[in-house]
């Protein structure tokens, strides 16, 4: 199965795929959680994911919008940059620098399936909660029954094309859940298949929400090119590691942001 990572990248764009393909424009007054996340290499612009706030100083994402682009936490010359409050990541007034991260021991940057691709950003300084910039709510559970009716967002490539560029807006697309013969023998994840609309490139890590409560219960992982199926992580499954992460990234720098 031919499986592409759905953030946008420059450098490496042979093995990337871009994001939200149709949908509607979102304003960010639905969205007050997602995150822009710039992705720079001795402060060049080298790639773009999602992600969402889960407290004033840790944003969700996925592990591959990371990994995948340090050798190291201590690689020299990438840095992150999270930007929130506006559909227009360009406008946004509320922007914050990453200081750490962390992800899952099982996750590897060679596993074609992702397994537990997740990551916790922690912000150098606190941000401002206001109208358009809140934290998400996530979920404890997950089920076929009663969040089969999801919604994407992201500023990914809105066209299913090399050439095709990202998105200046915000902009989401409703997606069905389903138990599809491909993910059985995946771990905790949630997938969706949208053969018109669908997430590509430079919308990985960002937050799936189910459609009624608004409450995330997903994160934009990979696409399946061959089958169409969008592969999300089921973020209930990883409830424990995201509490007991949050604890040791603020236990780790209490006191020393700016």
């Amino acid at each position: 199965m031919l499986m592409f990572l759905l953030s946008f990248a420059v450098a490496s764009a042979a093995k990337m795929e871009p994001f939200i393909v149709g949908g509607t424009k979102a304003p960010i007054s639905d969205w007050p959680f997602i995150t822009y996340i710039e992705i720079s290499e001795f402060s060049f612009f080298a790639s773009a994911c999602g992600g969402s706030l889960i407290s004033s100083q840790t944003v969700l994402t996925a592990a591959h919008c990371l990994d995948d682009f340090t050798e190291s936490k201590t690689s020299e010359g990438i840095t992150f940059k999270i930007y929130m409050g506006h559909s227009n990541h360009a406008r946004a007034k509320m922007i914050r620098e990453v200081i750490d991260y962390e992800t899952p021991k099982q996750y590897s940057p060679d596993d074609a399936d992702v397994t537990a691709d997740i990551g916790i950003m922690f912000l150098k300084r606190p941000v401002n909660f206001v109208a358009n910039v809140q934290k998400a709510i996530l979920q404890r559970s997950f089920s076929l029954n009663n969040d089969r009716n999801l919604v994407v967002a992201g500023w990914g490539n809105t066209e299913p094309s090399d050439d095709s560029s990202s998105s200046l807006w915000l902009k989401a697309v409703e997606v069905k859940a389903k138990a599809y013969r491909r993910c059985r023998d995946l771990n905790r994840v949630i997938c969706a298949k949208n053969t018109e609309e669908y997430p590509y490139s430079g919308d990985s890590g960002g937050p799936v929400v189910n459609a009624i409560t608004r409450h995330q219960v997903g994160i934009v992982s990979v696409r399946d090119v061959i089958t169409g199926i969008t592969i999300m992580t089921n973020v209930p499954e990883y409830w424990e590691w995201i509490r007991g992460t949050q604890l040791k990234l603020f236990q780790k720098f209490c006191g020393k942001g700016e």
